[in-house]
């Protein structure tokens, strides 16, 4: 039973709690169970290793970045070197991000598998999106019966995949994310690969919400900043004009906005025209913490 639905609510959970979690291979009856403790393992398999949490590891998507686009691209840079080591052949990547109110952001680690990325919004719909409405990993395989796939998985094959393994990240109730990894041709993802690309869905997940935050409280930053600096120029503008006329201060912000009507200009633009007429100049802003 696949379809991007979970068997039931533990599953559903995806890989929290104790309870233990099914992900659904597309197309096909077969199942990888996860139990608690980070465990993977498939039915009849050996005992599989556990996999470490991923609290205490983060990727740096900040530095030398400057958009959530290029916090994306350096994720789905880092997914596919994270794969490509555990598998041992090269195995490519897509991302896609999609905050509240506002357009997806896609990136990937190459052309191929960018176009696979952005294939779904083509077909509307992909394993990215599937990924994220179920909140669990989705295999989408060479050969399966699902005809919600044939699309999809014909575009893959051409592109030269043999595989699909999405993963959602866990950001905030608003915002979504998830990961696409793409297998070369004799490659596919067991159940050990399903476990690492999840681990690493937590570390990104942890990662990427970070990098938000700091670009979210650097662009309050200089919102800020830049709204500090026109409150000055229009007190100092005022003055200016409170000395020159002996008015009062809304006097003198009242000629400004007159001005600012006639011009067709910002109140802002019209007081630090009026400052750099000054012989000493436009004064500078300067902020004491």
């Amino acid at each position: 039973m696949f379809e991007g639905q979970p068997a039931d609510n533990s599953a559903r959970a995806g890989f929290k709690g104790d309870a233990r979690v099914t992900i659904h291979v597309a197309g096909t009856g077969r199942q990888v169970l996860k139990d608690d403790g980070g465990w993977q393992a498939a039915a009849g398999s050996p005992a599989p290793r556990a996999w470490p949490a991923p609290s205490g590891f983060l990727l740096d998507l900040t530095t030398d970045t400057d958009s959530d686009a290029g916090s994306l691209r350096r994720l789905a840079e880092a997914a596919a070197v994270a794969l490509t080591d555990f598998v041992g052949v090269q195995v490519d990547c897509a991302t896609v991000l999609t905050p509240a109110q506002r357009a997806p952001i896609r990136a990937a680690n190459n052309g191929r598998a960018a176009g696979l990325g952005y294939l779904e919004q083509e077909l509307d719909g992909g394993p990215l999106t599937h990924a994220v409405a179920s909140d669990g990993p989705i295999v989408v395989e060479a050969a399966g019966g699902a005809s919600r796939w044939e699309a999809y998985r014909k575009r893959f094959l051409d592109a030269g995949y043999s595989e699909v393994l999405a993963v959602p990240l866990r950001l905030d109730p608003a915002t979504t994310a998830a990961v696409a990894f793409f297998a070369p041709p004799g490659v596919r993802f067991g159940p050990e690969a399903v476990g690492h690309a999840a681990w690493f869905a937590g570390v990104a997940s942890q990662s990427l919400k970070l990098a938000l935050e700091v670009r979210s409280v650097r662009s309050a930053g200089d919102n800020l900043k830049s709204l500090l600096e026109s409150r000055t120029s229009i007190d100092v503008a005022c003055g200016v004009l409170m000395g020159r006329n002996r008015c009062s201060y809304a006097d003198a912000f009242s000629l400004l906005a007159n001005a600012s009507s006639h011009r067709n200009k910002q109140v802002r633009e019209v007081a630090e025209g009026l400052l750099k007429n000054l012989p000493s100049g436009a004064p500078g802003t300067r902020f004491d913490i």
